[in-house]
């Protein structure tokens, strides 16, 4: 049974159009015009865990700072390596800065941020550790997303998301202008376990600065099924990639490599071996000067938040065997070349 018609014609949509579009309109011209004078503030996308952790690292990758130990890689890198830890363990001889990122970000990313910091803070480095999950070696596609991230915040460029009708409307009508220009700057809560642990965007941030770059994933890994398969490999397709990012090295320092653990009961039994060998030859395409072969490939599963990521303990401990392993590297990129000092220091 029929209760109700409706009869819409034309001139009343466009009537209702008329009256909704001048608003955006005059929005997305303020939004516009503002970026294009340079009025607006600059783009600060910081809108959740991952592109807060990302603006951190960028930004931090073009500042000055004192690192003489630069630490580039994956989630892991990111995660696994406690920056006031490390430096405290090196009897603060040395200041690291943790550059880890994402996975997706690839080598290529790593590169363009050991190249910036090389850049803003010449002269300055004498060790570079490069540090990521065996996951990362088996050569998966990285969306596009990332490199386009990085590069457009590298540019001072508002964030574009041309892969989605959502994404090209944002542009249109400026919203993604005001997202990375203003929203990005306003406390965001987190989500979930990354809220109880953090908070806010601007508390992530503010850690990573406490930090050295580090951060700390505030999950608890439970073994079960569906958690991947650790029958790792080394992909050929990265043989380019692992010999530019030894090409982006500036000339005072030297490059080490290493593996990060993964939980006990995730590794086969195999697994030490299998990463041994993974690492001689990544180290090779690399060209590396020196190799953490004798950090742990796997650690007891109560130091680990997930499959990749070390948790808040874990990372403490890791933290410790690193700066063991790490001693003899660091004496040589000594003797190699003198220790930076700062003009005002000479």
């Amino acid at each position: 049974m029929k209760s109700h018609a409706y009869h819409i014609r034309p001139a009343e949509v466009a009537r209702l159009l008329g009256g909704l579009l001048p608003a955006p309109i005059v929005f997305a011209g303020v939004m516009w015009l503002g970026a294009l004078s340079g009025i607006l503030p600059a783009p600060w996308p910081a809108l959740d865990v991952d592109r807060t952790i990302l603006v951190h690292q960028a930004q931090a990758s073009q500042s000055p700072a004192d690192a003489d130990v630069l630490f580039i890689g994956d989630s892991s890198c990111l995660m696994d390596v406690a920056g006031v830890k490390l430096e405290q363990a090196l009897a603060e001889k040395h200041h690291v800065l943790n550059l880890g990122t994402f996975m997706y970000v690839g080598f290529g990313g790593y590169s363009a941020m050991l190249s910036r910091y090389a850049d803003a803070n010449p002269g300055r480095l004498r060790t570079v550790v490069v540090l990521v999950h065996p996951e990362m070696l088996r050569g998966m596609d990285a969306p596009a997303y990332y490199r386009r991230f990085l590069s457009d915040f590298y540019a001072g460029a508002d964030l574009r998301e041309p892969d989605s009708v959502h994404g090209q409307l944002c542009g249109v009508f400026g919203l993604n202008i005001f997202q990375d220009r203003f929203l990005g700057r306003a406390p965001l809560p987190l989500p979930k376990e990354w809220a109880r642990f953090y908070g806010f965007n601007l508390d992530l941030y503010q850690f990573m600065n406490r930090e050295r770059g580090s951060a700390v994933d505030p999950h608890q890994y439970a073994a079960g099924p569906g958690q991947g398969n650790a029958e790792y490999h080394l992909a050929p397709a990265l043989q380019d990639q692992c010999r530019a990012l030894r090409a982006a090295l500036p000339p005072s320092a030297r490059v080490v490599v290493g593996l990060a653990p993964v939980p006990e009961s995730f590794a086969p039994p195999d697994h030490a071996s299998r990463c041994q060998r993974i690492l001689a030859q990544w180290a090779e395409w690399v060209g590396a000067d020196g190799v953490l072969a004798s950090l742990p490939m796997s650690m007891p599963d109560r130091f680990f938040a997930s499959t990749t990521h070390l948790n808040a303990a874990g990372r403490l401990a890791y933290s410790e065997l690193l700066a063991r392993e790490l001693q003899p590297q660091l004496e040589a990129a000594a003797n190699k070349h003198p220790p930076y000092k700062a003009a005002d220091e000479k």
